[in-house]
């Protein structure tokens, strides 16, 4: 019988779960907490006590918060018609906000953070009808460029260079 052996590097391993918990910690640094804690439940099932680990899954779950969420109780809001024409996306946000307040009888107010002065000077202009409020939201991201993030208290429009301030 014939056997092989290979020859592993001294160290590949550790770097490998080091490359695995950087990239988490960047992407927990991005707002991309999904992504992030996918890397780092990797990291900890190799080495259970590492610290930064457990101290990134605990902000993560502190931020993702279960079904009753943020996003759930905005996609529960439909906005019968949005007519935004050349506005900035701080004002559009001022929009989806008394749209919003409006629709619900004044039970969901949107919070929405714009993280860079300059994602919200953005113009945009939009015409839907008959819409989810998340939707509205994911649209105004779409047309400003930006991100969204929903942690547990408000929504955060970001861009690549603000995600990780």
């Amino acid at each position: 019988m014939f056997s092989m052996i290979v020859f592993q590097p001294l160290g590949s391993a550790a770097d490998d779960l080091n490359t695995l918990f950087q990239l988490g910690k960047a992407a927990y640094y991005r707002g991309d907490f999904e992504q992030a804690q996918l890397l780092l439940n990797q990291v900890a099932a190799k080495q259970p006590n590492h610290f930064e680990t457990k101290a990134l899954l605990a902000q993560i779950r502190t931020q993702m918060k279960p079904e009753g969420s943020l996003r759930k109780s905005y996609q529960a809001v439909t906005l019968q018609k949005i007519e935004f024409t050349d506005v900035s996306l701080e004002e559009a946000v001022e929009g989806l906000r008394a749209l919003s307040k409006a629709a619900t009888e004044g039970k969901v107010v949107p919070n929405i953070i714009i993280k860079d002065s300059s994602l919200a000077a953005k113009k945009l202009s939009l015409n839907l009808r008959n819409l989810p409020l998340t939707d509205a939201i994911q649209y105004l991201a779409d047309l400003s460029g930006a991100k969204t993030v929903y942690d547990k208290h408000a929504v955060i429009f970001t861009t690549a260079s603000t995600a990780s301030n």
